[in-house]
């Protein structure tokens, strides 16, 4: 087994702006550098130090070198970085690699003293690049930058986090957020454990969940088949059961045992030990359904409508819905109170409203901000929540801390699942 590497370290600097102007890169493979910057992080977290940022104009340098290297076939540095990066930085490295896995790169960086030093050294932002030859090689290029004192530029993650409210451990210490293709994109202590892409499959993501021990995940693909990663069993798909329907939600039961996956239509399909309790077409009722939400106990859950209106199975109680309120926006997305007994529904423009004991922490109108909402989740207290943009950007209320986001990866974002240990 074959792995080559190359290190360089750029002199630290207290000088002015530099430019980036680095050639657009191609595509790439953005799961492969989301799960370098995960990995990159998960070693800088088990040494102590703080996680590095995702930067935009630091990650297109990056992929561009890596398509030079693709191109070129060989190893090298990039001789321009220090024009390339923005800025102004104080300092920056450069670790490149090649080899038959991105796991197979990512020990080597650990096992050599200059390689290590920059994954575990100063810096504030990192920019990952990807890619692979036709004979199965990955080219990677990792990017790092310190910016000078006062210049970092604000996170593309908003936080809104209300006055005397601050994050806590039992809110959330990481998150992953699902791309359209079935990518993860990993931040904070969020294990990485593997993407759709990643197994060869093109498939049409619409989200993911994470197991109850958080050790693993699900991720849905829009014809209701289940691809399973980490601690996540597999218990059944849509298709296995040779139905033909459109996939929306999959949601775990407490056990983690099992699972139901939500129709568009809002039919409902339990697999493992997830009671069958009803669907919207068993009530008679034609609707497009955008969420299922278990309750607490697993007994019962809700099934919200893209008008906002809410359908109540089990021991899932009813404590209003946008139709109630005269309010007539689409709705998006749906996440209950830790206690059950309340509920907040998202509208696609980001707007958050709350029933029963929900509170109101924020909302991205409310930042002045244009987005289009896809996801909202709550944080493991429900002192907080996270709304996911369609662009990958995550808007942090409450005590939700802000961790980053892949909005520089230019990737449609379908859904975000925290983890809190």
């Amino acid at each position: 087994m074959k792995r080559w590497l190359q290190s360089v370290l750029v002199g630290l600097l207290g000088t002015g702006m530099a430019l980036a102007a680095a050639t657009p890169a191609a595509a790439g493979d953005t799961a492969g550098e989301s799960q370098v910057v995960s990995f990159v992080n998960s070693q800088r977290a088990a040494a102590g130090l703080k996680p590095l940022s995702v930067d935009a104009g630091l990650a297109t340098v990056a992929r561009s070198w890596t398509d030079h290297l693709l191109a070129a076939g060989a190893l090298s540095h990039n001789a321009l970085l220090n024009s390339q990066a923005p800025g102004p930085w104080a300092g920056l490295a450069e670790d490149v690699g090649m080899g038959p896995s991105l796991g197979d790169i990512e020990q080597a960086f650990m096992s050599d003293a200059a390689h290590r030093a920059n994954v575990l050294g100063d810096f504030d932002s990192i920019g990952a690049g990807v890619d692979w030859r036709a004979d199965g090689t990955a080219f990677v290029t990792i990017d790092f930058l310190k910016w000078q004192a006062g210049a970092a530029p604000a996170p593309a993650t908003f936080s809104a986090t209300s006055a005397g409210s601050r994050p806590a451990p039992s809110s959330a210490t990481g998150y992953d957020v699902l791309g359209s293709d079935g990518g993860v994109f990993s931040f904070g202590a969020a294990p990485f454990y593997g993407s759709v892409p990643g197994l060869g499959v093109a498939a049409r993501a619409v989200l993911m969940a994470i197991t109850p021990s958080q050790h693993g995940y699900w991720i849905l693909g829009a014809d209701g088949g289940v691809f399973s990663f980490g601690d996540a069993h597999f218990y059944g798909s849509v298709p296995g059961l040779g139905v033909a329907a459109t996939g929306v939600d999959l949601k775990p039961t407490p056990t983690g045992r099992g699972y139901w996956i939500l129709g568009s239509n809002g039919a409902v399909f339990s697999f493992g030990d997830a009671p069958a309790l009803g669907s919207v077409p068993g009530l008679g009722v034609q609707t497009q359904a955008v969420k299922l939400l278990p309750t607490p106990t697993g007994r019962g859950y809700w099934i919200v409508g893209v008008d906002g209106g809410i359908f109540t199975f089990g021991d899932a109680r009813f404590f209003g819905s946008l139709p109630g309120l005269g309010i007539h926006d689409a709705s998006v997305s749906m996440t209950a109170t830790p206690t059950g007994n309340g509920y907040w529904i998202l509208g696609a423009d980001g707007g958050v409203f709350t029933f029963g004991d929900a509170r109101f922490f924020g909302s991205v109108p409310g930042l002045g901000l244009p987005a289009v909402g896809v996801q909202l989740v709550r944080t493991a207290d429900g002192g907080g929540y996270y709304v996911l943009g369609g662009d990958g950007r995550v808007f942090a209320f409450g005590d939700a801390p802000a961790l980053g986001d892949p909005s520089g990866y230019r990737i449609s974002a379908l859904d975000l699942g925290i983890v809190t240990g």
